[in-house]
């Protein structure tokens, strides 16, 4: 029993599985290393809209804390603006009772004014 194999049509078989293989490993190479650099950029973007949102709040905050502080800073003006008027009004008051007083007591004597 002789065997007869056709040396030349086995070898091209051998060759195209050999190459759809390497084919195949190198596509899934690529693959996975394109899903890597993918997965890195999404981090990048993300540690960058992070950075982002905690840059943008740290700035309200800042904002709102410099609100709060002109707000009391307005507030603390207007009461004592508040109080200053009050003081000079209860001075006028007082002075112009004192003054109907001192007339009321002596109508002769003349008003000093200074």
């Amino acid at each position: 029993m002789v065997i007869e194999y056709d040396y030349a049509e086995l070898k091209s078989k051998l060759k195209a599985e050999i190459k759809a293989e390497l084919e195949a490993e190198v596509e899934a190479e690529q693959e996975a290393e394109q899903e890597t650099r993918q997965k890195q950029t999404n981090k990048q973007i993300n540690y960058n809209y992070l950075t982002q949102k905690q840059s943008q709040g740290q700035t309200a905050e800042t904002d709102a804390d410099s609100d709060a502080k002109v707000e009391n800073v307005s507030k603390t003006k207007t009461d004592v603006d508040a109080d200053v008027k009050a003081k000079i009004k209860n001075e006028v008051e007082a002075e112009a009772e004192s003054s109907a007083e001192a007339k009321a007591e002596n109508p002769e004597k003349k008003t000093k004014y200074y």
